[in-house]
């Protein structure tokens, strides 16, 4: 596959009091209002950096979580709104429990039974919440989850039609409490060590944006809030990538893991601007990708993991027309190796559409396609590399004692929870010798410790491996980070989805969008003399180290140590 390099957020000139849109995955873990990993937004930091530090406005947005959102608006009326958005702002996080507190006995009696789990109850209610006040109901409401609140609460007031007694219930036009973002304008701010404002709803905000001062950092609300983001209707992308696009100057994306999404504040904003670019994480991704897959260095190496063939057949049909040699592990090795006649026993095998093949077997979709991509390996010259043995366990957990076998067959009562020792050492040795390796997906139930010596060989090898290493995302980034040796991988990609349709070898929309790299520009000329000038030059440059002078073409024109056709060879050089 070609994939173009992408122009970066350093392209962008001036940026001092422009506006900026900046495109981010703050798509993180929230609970309770808490975020649980920041490392998505700490990602993103050095693009929104360098924008402050030069004076630029910007204008950050994201999604987070999957709101069910609604309609666009008229914006004439959008100030309804926003002064609805921002009560709820205003009264979040408080009364939950408060508002429990003053409800009769027998209202709280009704809200504790919605609950499903009984066992969770404190033991002296024997399973049903009491009526009568100081046996702890309050005590017990108080402590479930937030959510769990809500939806028992939401319960209460749609039974009592009640729906203005309780502001946490209100659906203020699409305004999620579990998904918005004003947790992570808090953050940001303190990782960036200034104020972050923040804009409670992303298409109303023109006032709050046009307040802006150089250096100033602006969070809008959850894109996803509207339908709009990920509508399939082109134009409806486009009515509300227009608002957006009218709060900036320029248009920069550095949310890599929703690239393969065709989103109004992923394509559409460029569209309208007409111009974007790449923040630093997304050019390191681009950049990666591209030297990985567009001209790798040989021989190149890709390594197959997971359970489902079915979720990585566009993968393997892509890489086996690319690299050289093709490792397959986790449970969808099970399938390759059921389908070339090893006993796979209890172990985990994908199961497709039962039918009878053209010599009365029978058989499934799934393992055709494992057959079928084998021959294909065949056929292409391509080195496709199955499990010799396994470490093995009759049930699907822990264990001090597990079995390894002593080849590809599985005992009928165990089943394979990792690659064994000769297969380690035959996938280690295939690594070493590749310049390019690609990794997606492990070879085991690696966050069990027993089965994990698999998959942590294989992250082993790619960090002692010179040449250029990829792990695309997922399980497998996870893997390398419990092992230890991802800081010794080239690159780690942020994107699952992504980085997978990257290796399906699909273009995705959120690349495909930004503004390309100007093709440099290849020397061809048939002129001697000036091939042969320039020899010359790189001869008389080696004499002329030891000058002081800050230029060199002014020395070399007024030493007359050269023709002019030696200056005009520099120049060339130069421009190249």
């Amino acid at each position: 596959m070609s994939l173009q390099l992408k122009k970066g957020v350093d392209s962008l000139w001036p940026i001092k009091s422009k506006k900026v849109l900046v495109r981010v995955d703050f798509n993180v873990p929230i609970k309770n209002g808490e975020i649980q990993n920041d490392y998505r937004i700490r990602s993103a930091l050095p693009t929104i950096r360098k924008i402050v530090d030069q004076g630029g406005i910007c204008v950050v947005m994201s999604h987070l979580g999957r709101p069910s959102g609604v309609q666009m608006k008229d914006h004439t009326k959008g100030h309804i709104h926003e002064n609805r958005v921002r009560t709820w702002v205003a009264e979040k996080g408080r009364g939950k429990a408060a508002f429990f507190a003053v409800l009769s006995s027998e209202d709280k009696v009704w809200i504790l039974e919605q609950i499903a789990d009984k066992k969770a109850f404190p033991a002296k209610w024997k399973g049903t919440p009491p009526l009568g006040e100081g046996n702890g109901k309050t005590h017990f409401f108080a402590g479930l989850p937030e959510k769990q609140k809500t939806d028992l609460l939401d319960k209460w007031t749609a039974k009592n039609k009640k729906e203005n007694d309780f502001v946490f219930l209100r659906k203020y036009n699409g305004y999620e409490e579990e998904n918005t973002l004003e947790p992570v304008a808090a953050r940001l701010g303190e990782l960036l060590g200034k104020k972050v404002e923040f804009a409670p709803d992303c298409l109303d905000c023109s006032q709050q944006v046009s307040s802006l001062k150089p250096g100033d950092v602006l969070l809008l609300e959850n894109v996803r809030f509207y339908k709009e983001e990920n509508s399939k209707k082109e134009d409806e992308r486009l009515k509300m990538a227009s608002v957006l696009a009218s709060y900036g100057d320029y248009f920069v994306c550095d949310a890599f893991g929703t690239a393969h999404r065709d989103a109004a504040s992923i394509t559409g904003i460029p569209k309208i601007l007409g111009h974007g670019v790449a923040g630093y994480l997304m050019k390191k991704e681009t950049d990666s990708f591209a030297k990985a897959l567009t001209n790798p260095q040989r021989p190149m190496c890709a390594i197959v993991g997971g359970s489902k063939v079915s979720d990585k057949i566009k993968v393997l049909e892509n890489l086996v027309t690319q690299v050289n040699t093709l490792l397959i592990g986790g449970a969808m090795a099970y399938v390759f190796l059921k389908a070339k006649g090893f006993s796979i026993g209890k172990s985990y095998c994908e199961k497709g559409q039962s039918f009878t093949d053209k010599y009365g077997e029978q058989t499934d979709t799934i393992l055709e396609m494992a057959k079928a991509l084998m021959a294909k390996a065949e056929e292409c010259g391509v080195e496709l590399l199955l499990p010799k043995d396994h470490v093995a366990h009759t049930e699907f957990k822990a264990t001090d004692k597990p079995l390894t076998t002593e080849g590809e067959s599985i005992p009928e009562t165990h089943m394979a929870l990792d690659i064994g020792p000769k297969t380690r050492e035959l996938y280690c040795n295939a690594i070493a010798k590749c310049k390019t390796v690609v990794w997606n997906g492990p070879m085991g139930v690696f966050e069990i410790p027993t089965f994990a010596q698999g998959t942590f060989d294989v992250a082993k090898s790619l960090a002692e491996n010179s040449g250029m290493t990829i792990i695309g995302g997922g399980d497998s980034a996870s893997a390398a980070e419990m092992s230890g040796y991802a800081t010794q991988i080239t690159h780690i990609s942020t994107g699952g989805g992504a980085s997978l349709e990257l290796l399906e070898g699909k273009q995705l929309p959120g690349i495909a969008a930004l503004d390309n790299m100007p093709k440099e520009k290849a020397v061809t000329t048939s002129d001697a003399t000036l091939i042969d000038a320039i020899k010359e030059l790189k001869k008389e440059i080696s004499e002329l180290k030891a000058s002081s002078s800050s230029s060199l073409v002014n020395q070399i024109m007024v030493q007359g140590v050269v023709s002019a056709a030696v200056v005009a060879g520099f120049m060339l050089l130069k421009k190249c």
